[in-house]
């Protein structure tokens, strides 16, 4: 069962779930957050004016590698699944490619690609008793995507250091964020944590928001398969995921179907 625990600082309620697999934590934090998340008016990102329902919550899966990875509704249902294997693979390889189109102002897989493949090298290089292996997303000048009133521009060069072979180039700006039209945003997932113990590669990601519905199963369901990569690759097994997120939500245009699938009325949301 879910576990709970109370606070008098930040929060009046932060969710702790131990569970298996990705299906399975993705159901217990929905029933967490319907029923014991705050109410939320959104007054500026995504979907302002609405409101949602959000918490806290770490999540522990100790066997995310359970397939399916993406959600299954009840039998006889018509409830619309989250997600589905088929997207989430896709997801996984928009994680491990570094491309980014025209029309996107940043991508996962620009900074998490060439990470990947480095912490590869590096556990094969001097092995796997090290806790170094932090992939960051996000750099703390990407704060002023939000910012309309100033330009931000960088261009970042890591050069191998005995052939000045350019091993990342890469360039960011807030440039996009000038037309009045186009919805500021930065990145929700800002950090996978990767450790190896008892030969066993494991995860411990940090997203600052994250959409529960639809964005939880595919997110965790497109980096178990990199971690299970990743353990492909350096002959180790595949290990826990631990999911961490300040600001775990449901749209207000998504509680009706969260409802259904919980199995719950409204009468279980509070105004708090």
């Amino acid at each position: 069962m879910p576990e709970i625990w109370k606070s008098n600082l930040l929060w009046p309620i932060v969710g702790h779930i131990l569970t298996t697999s990705i299906e399975d934590a993705w159901y217990q934090a929905l029933d967490i957050v319907m029923t014991h998340g705050r109410k939320y008016l959104i007054e500026a990102g995504s979907y302002e004016g609405q409101h949602r329902r959000t918490m806290p919550l770490v999540v522990e899966m100790h066997n995310p590698n359970v397939r399916p990875l993406a959600p299954l509704m009840p039998e006889g249902s018509n409830i619309p699944p989250p997600t589905t294997d088929e997207k989430i693979h896709a997801y996984m390889e928009y994680l491990i490619s570094g491309e980014k189109k025209p029309e996107e102002h940043y991508t996962y897989g620009e900074d998490l690609s060439w990470q990947i493949e480095e912490v590869i090298s590096y556990y094969k290089k001097h092995g796997f008793g090290s806790a170094c292996c932090h992939m960051i997303v996000g750099r703390p000048e990407v704060i002023f995507f939000y910012n309309r009133e100033v330009d931000y521009e960088e261009n970042i060069l890591v050069k191998d250091r005995e052939t000045g072979e350019v091993l990342v180039n890469r360039h960011i700006t807030n440039r996009w964020n000038c037309d009045p039209l186009v919805e500021v945003s930065s990145q929700c997932l800002r950090g996978v944590d990767v450790w190896v113990e008892d030969n066993s590669i494991h995860f411990w990601c940090y997203f600052r928001s994250q959409d529960l519905w639809g964005g939880f199963p595919e997110n965790y369901g497109g980096l178990q398969l990199v971690k299970e990569y990743m353990a492909s690759v350096l002959g180790i097994e595949d290990g826990a995921m631990i999911a961490s997120s300040k600001d775990l939500h449901v749209y207000e245009h998504g509680w009706p179907v969260a409802l259904m699938r919980i199995k719950k009325s409204e009468g279980i949301l509070s105004e708090k």
